[in-house]
């Protein structure tokens, strides 16, 4: 989330003249004062308190269930979108250049708003955002819709953390948790109809529409917002003109890790596809992501502006390993979420409708596992056990994916698709709060932003490193298995094995003696990149482990 200046108790109730007569009287005259004098009065509230709250509630949770709907709703239908541009191997970009984008100004709106003003911020949040998804619509070609996904991920990088900072602003602690609990809520309900209809509305009316649905709810969060969200109490106009903004927002660092995760994309999509793994080029291009992620960190190290990854944090094995299961958990939800639609396309002959709705069910599991842990963590105080549960419910589901063939009942799918989405919504939380609350509390928020700046970095590992395995595999086995048809010459699998790897409705064109060997093939290529996530929850349940070894002495600092 945004760095988060001001005390978590401040508020905006200070626009509200409602004054309570007790702190008139002992403001007045505090000796004479006698409390038993004052007549009792009726709880009030939260919304009597905050001049239009369910305005700007309406406002702030379109963001975020915007955010939701579009995590999902392009897992369901990016590989129909790349057959359309016949360009299903460059698929995986369709999420990965949103998602880049998003994890580099994600940290930085939280110095953007404290600068600026909430208010105009939380609006050119969601502009941009709209914007974003009106020009992917009408993208012609493969390259301008991913240039369209990365501007709509700027603008998505606010959405969420902007709500949960306004929120801090005008509620008060004691009522915070209900709001954050409703937040939660409508981000898995967006994930949900993301994953419900974005197949549907892609078969039937066209994937473009996936796009221009959001754009209305996008204008109307807008138009309600520029009404009623204010700025904060502390925000003065007049400070906006002398604040130099290169200063306090880490821009260059912003810069270096969009440019550091973009070779690394470029080395996972080249390598073993277009170059082999030992070509120069390809190694030139190694080198040069590694020089910018050095200088990245060197830059975060030297900053005088807000930091998008503050290294003071970084100070013990116990920070590495809880940053470390936020990653692995990152890796593991998103290379899910690029295999599981595959995988009901390609094996079980699912529409992308289809495949979408098999995505729906288990995804309610997500939210009752975040709602779950908010539970467990207030009332025993649990946090490590929870972490703990929450990667070996995800290992146990992504496991059980293996299982997984043309045969297997949907009730069997829906079920461990539902382990998966309860282990993400424990761990999620669960894993960010244990490293937020290793800090005191004025370093929360540049550790919340931290975590969530790292886990974001998983995502696109995740999707890339999975990519990358299912195009290395059908381009390596699909030659040698088709080469044992003895009737089919070696220009026809070549146009063959190019087809498949361009679009897998080509699949379904094939004659069923080759269509079935091609099918195999696809899903040696799935259940290997199934692996990465099995492994990462492996990982992560080590960690866990590990993490009780080199807990902090204190609750301020680490060992």
């Amino acid at each position: 989330m945004g760095t988060i200046n001001q005390d978590e108790t401040t508020s905006l109730l200070s626009r509200s003249t409602k004054v309570d007569c007790r702190t008139q009287c002992d403001e007045n005259n505090s000796e004479f004062f006698d409390e038993s004098l004052v007549p009792s009065s009726p709880p009030i509230s939260i919304f009597s308190l905050v001049p239009n709250l369910i305005w700007i509630e309406i406002s702030l949770f379109s963001n975020v269930f915007l955010s939701g709907f579009d995590t999902t709703v392009t897992a369901s239908t990016y590989e129909t979108i790349g057959g359309e541009f016949s360009a299903a191997d460059r698929a995986s970009w369709i999420t990965s250049s949103y998602l880049i984008t998003f994890t580099s100004f994600q940290p930085l709106y939280g110095s953007f708003s404290d600068i600026l003003g909430r208010r105009w911020c939380v609006l050119a949040a969601t502009s941009i955002f709209g914007l974003g998804c009106l020009g992917c619509a009408i993208s012609p070609n493969i390259l301008i819709l991913d240039i369209m996904r990365a501007i709509t991920g700027v603008g998505g990088g606010g959405l969420i953390s902007l709500s949960t900072i306004v929120n801090s602003d005008i509620i008060a602690p004691k009522q915070r948790g209900i709001f954050q609990a409703f937040q939660n809520l409508l981000l898995g309900l967006g994930a949900i109809c993301g994953a419900s209809f974005g197949g549907l509305i892609s078969d039937y009316i066209g994937w473009r529409w996936c796009f221009i649905l959001q754009v209305p709810i996008a204008f109307l969060a807008i138009f309600i917002g520029y009404l009623y969200i204010e700025n904060q109490p502390e925000f003065h106009q007049d400070d906006f003109h002398s604040v130099n903004l290169t200063a306090k927002i880490d821009f260059k660092g912003s810069i270096l890790l969009v440019s550091s995760l973009v070779l690394q994309l470029l080395v996972l999509n080249f390598g073993g596809n277009e170059y082999s793994w030992t070509d120069p080029r390809l190694t030139a291009l190694m080198g040069l992501s590694l020089i910018v992620s050095i200088w990245f960190l060197k830059t975060e190290g030297e900053t005088k502006a807000s930091p998008i990854i503050p290294l003071e944090l970084l100070n013990g094995a116990f920070s590495y390993i809880l940053l470390g299961i936020g990653v692995l958990a990152g890796i593991s939800n998103y290379a899910y979420l690029f295999i599981a639609p595959l995988l009901f396309q390609v094996v079980i002959d699912d529409s992308a409708a289809a495949a979408g709705l098999r995505l729906a069910l288990p995804s309610l599991f997500t939210p009752i596992g975040g709602l779950s842990t908010g539970y467990f963590m207030s009332k025993y105080n649990c946090l490590p056990h929870l972490v703990r549960t929450g990667s070996l419910t995800m290992l146990l589901g992504n496991a059980l994916v293996l299982l997984i063939h043309g045969k297997t009942p949907s009730y069997l799918i829906s079920l461990y698709l539902a382990f998966i989405n309860l282990g993400q919504g424990i761990i999620f939380p669960s894993s960010l709060f244990s490293f937020i609350y290793a800090f005191p509390k004025d370093r929360q928020a540049s550790s919340t932003s931290t975590a969530y700046a790292l886990r974001s970095i998983g995502s696109v590992w995740g999707i890339a490193v999975s990519s990358a395995i299912v195009q290395y595999t059908l381009r390596s086995k699909l030659f040698s298995e088709l080469a044992r048809l003895n009737y089919i010459s070696k220009e026809e699998i070549s146009k063959i094995t190019t087809g498949v790897i361009k679009d897998i409705g080509y699949i379904k064109l094939l004659p069923a003696e080759i269509q079935k060997p091609v099918v195999g093939v696809y899903e040696v290529a799935l259940k290997r990149a199934q692996l990465l996530p099995i492994i990462c929850c492996f990982l992560s349940l080590i960690l866990c482990f590990l993490r009780d070894i080199f807990k902090p002495k204190t609750q301020t600092g680490f060992r």
